[in-house]
Order: C-alpha cells, then sequence, then structure tokens
C-alpha cells in the first residue's frame, strides 16, 4: 500500500509570516495540532501546538507579535506521496516524530501522514509495534 492511498488530503498550512496567536486560532478553529509552514506554495518548516507552548509561551514572548517562523521546526520531515507505507514507517521511527509531510515527485506539499494513519493500515503488528516503541521511546 502506498502513502497516497492513506494520507490526508485536506491540509491546513499557516503562513510563516503569521503570528504564534495565528496559528493557534487556525488549529483550534480546525481542531488539529500540527500545521505546516509554508511561504508561498514551498514548506519551510512545521509547528506543533507543543511547539507554541514549549518555545513561545513558556519562553514569555508575545504570541501576537511573535512570527510562528520563531517557534517552528525549520527542517520538515517528510516522505514522497508514493512511497509503501513502510518506507514512511521507517521514516516517522528514524526521525522520532508522529506525523510527516507528504510531497508529490514536483516536492510540492499533496497531504500528511501520521502514525494514526499508519495504524489503522498497516498489516503487520510487529512493524508497528516497532515503530511505537521507536517514537515514543
Amino acid at each position: 500500500m502506498r502513502v497516497n492511498q492513506i494520507m490526508s488530503r485536506n491540509v491546513v498550512t499557516v503562513p510563516v509570516e503569521a503570528t504564534i496567536a495565528e496559528a493557534a486560532e487556525l488549529m483550534k478553529a480546525h481542531d488539529i495540532g500540527f500545521l505546516p509552514v509554508v511561504t508561498g506554495d514551498i514548506v519551510v518548516g512545521v509547528v506543533t501546538d507543543r511547539d507554541l507552548v514549549v518555545r513561545g509561551i513558556c519562553e514569555r514572548v508575545s504570541p501576537y507579535l511573535t512570527p510562528v517562523r520563531a517557534v517552528m521546526t525549520a527542517t520538515p520531515v517528510w516522505c514522497y506521496d508514493h512511497d509503501v507505507l513502510t518506507d514512511a514507517a521507517d521514516i516517522l521511527a528514524a526521525n522520532r516524530v508522529r506525523r510527516l509531510v507528504v510531497v508529490d515527485s514536483s516536492k510540492n506539499l499533496v497531504g500528511l501522514l501520521s502514525m494514526d494513519d499508519l495504524a489503522a493500515h498497516m498489516s503487520s503488528d510487529r512493524l508497528l509495534g516497532d515503530l511505537l516503541r521507536q517514537v515514543a521511546g
């Protein structure tokens, strides 16, 4: 099975110049905790709800003045939409992340893949168990 068969296609993104508060509002409105950060059509980072708290609020920055680029992870972990699920699982485990940005062969953002997506579709309990241990541990 391939990533493009199970990935989430409706990706909410946040512009790199948006504030932390604007990113939080997007997360709340869409009930999500992860946003690719974009400049134009290019993914330049990712930000999670945890990033907003730990790198933003706990550092006492103003959420209404601080741009999301100040708290984002600038090296997004990604896979191709045509990758097989076991390859995507390996990428998740190697990078100890719970979500991947999914790009097409031109490296355009086309979706997101989460551990939950994999858990619902992977046929090997052993592979899934290994992935969960590596990401969580």
